[in-house]
């Protein structure tokens, strides 16, 4: 009996010891195709995984930003009263001072429609980065009126895409401001626009930008063109805008950055167009049809003292119209004959901002524009503006702005009516701004 009880357990461990290869080689094999499939998944990771320098290319950022403004303004108009329902009462445009009147009251106005809003994105790509800005605001669009709603409708600043195709150079297209604007060079006023030399303008274009060395770079651009002509003499044309152009309006501009000091000189060349039927001083019907190239210059620079800053603008040439202080004059008249006769423009400012403390800061600016109008021209129509503003800002926090703006702007023209060739508006202005 205990002979049978060896026997079988000797037949089992036979059996076990000829198993144990084949169980071992399972074993094997399972572990092999573990790893088989660790290395596959690895393989797989390192494949949704760009190199270092790829590792954001098409991650796009997004930053959404603007402010909220409050400006009350209390102005007074020397030579009558106020334009009713006119820009001209929420920030200073000198083409609406008003000439030959008794002078008129003082008018308060408050309004918050120069609040704006902007929303950026910025993609790499393996083309290089290519960016977008879309800003608005409510300016000058209002749709109801100041007993109930105060309304305005939003409008367009900025709408343009920037691709940064390499290190040093980029295409902009989209409404910006013009390239013939440093923008950078505008003073810190209170005021929506500022000096009356200024120049100020936004409009659809394509812009290329390349860096130089040591701190240069040149930008060339087409942009969208328009004229604004005065009529002939005695005709009904008026003062009037024209798309009857066959080629934009072109900008090259250089930049300097040196030290404390940066300058911009920029050339700017146009074509003066229109094209219309009128009627002239002896009631004959002509045919108005001409076409002109005119130019303007401009150089801006900003000089550095510290925290302090001047700023200036020199601006000259036969075309500058509707790029100087907010279309205070027109491009050119048409005369009697149906011709263009170009109008030579001069125009700027100097500016001096001073920081008295950390939080409080003034901007004091002087500035001038005129224009050599043909003989042709009515005797209400603009020759000179001279503005000055000085304010004081206080910024608790770097966000949000608290300040006071004087501001004193005087219109010329050709001749005197009722006894005056000149108009004056004396505005005090108080802002809040909030940066977010």
């Amino acid at each position: 009996m205990k002979d049978n009880n060896k026997q079988r357990r000797l037949i089992a461990l036979t059996s076990i010891l000829a198993a144990l290869p084949l169980s071992l080689s399972a074993i094997s094999a399972s572990a092999e195709t573990l790893e088989e499939r660790v290395a596959r998944l690895e393989a797989a990771l390192a494949e949704t995984q760009a190199p270092k320098d790829k590792k954001s290319l098409g991650k796009t950022t997004y930053s959404l930003g603007g402010y909220i403004k409050l400006d009350a303004l209390a102005s007074k108009f020397s030579g009558g009263e106020r334009p009713t329902a006119t820009v001209g009462n929420d920030f200073l445009v000198p083409s609406t001072i008003p000439i030959g009147g008794a002078s008129g009251d003082v008018n308060f106005d408050m309004q918050a429609r120069h609040s704006r809003i902007w929303f950026k994105t910025v993609t790499p790509t393996e083309a290089g980065n290519i960016s977008s800005h879309l800003e608005m605001d409510f300016g000058v669009n209002q749709i109801g009126d100041e007993r109930i709603s105060n309304s305005s409708v939003t409008r367009i600043r900025h709408a343009f895409v920037n691709w940064q195709y390499d290190e040093n150079s980029s295409l902009l297209a989209g409404q910006t401001w013009s390239t013939f604007f440093n923008v950078s060079t505008l003073p810190e006023t209170l005021d929506f626009v500022g000096p009356v030399g200024t120049l100020f303008e936004r409009q659809p274009q394509v812009r290329w930008t390349h860096g130089l060395s040591d701190g240069r770079s040149l930008m060339f651009a087409v942009e969208n063109p328009s004229s604004g002509l005065y009529g002939a003499a005695g005709s009904d044309a008026g003062a009037n805008a024209y798309d009857n152009n066959a080629l934009p309006d072109m900008v090259l501009r250089y930049n300097v950055s040196a030290g404390n000091v940066s300058y911009s000189l920029a050339a700017l060349v146009r074509e003066i167009a229109y094209k219309q039927n009128f009627n002239n001083s002896v009631a004959a019907a002509i045919s108005g049809d001409d076409s002109e190239i005119g130019y303007g210059l401009s150089f801006a620079a900003i000089w550095k003292l510290g925290a302090d800053d001047i700023k200036l603008q020199l601006n000259a040439g036969d075309a500058l119209g509707r790029y100087l202080g907010i279309q205070g004059y027109r491009d050119g008249v048409i005369n009697d004959q149906g011709d263009i006769e170009l109008i030579d423009q001069v125009g700027g400012f100097v500016s001096y901002r001073h920081f008295w403390t950390d939080k409080w800061r003034s901007t004091f600016v002087l500035s001038a524009s005129s224009a050599d109008n043909p003989d042709q021209v009515a005797g209400t129509t603009a020759s000179s503006y001279e503005s000055v503003h000085g304010n004081l800002l206080y910024s608790p926090v770097k966000a949000l702005t608290l300040g006071a703006e004087f501001i004193h702007a005087t219109k010329n023209i050709e001749a005197p009516v009722n006894g005056d060739d000149s108009g004056d508006l004396d505005r005090l202005q108080f802002s809040v701004k909030y940066d977010f």
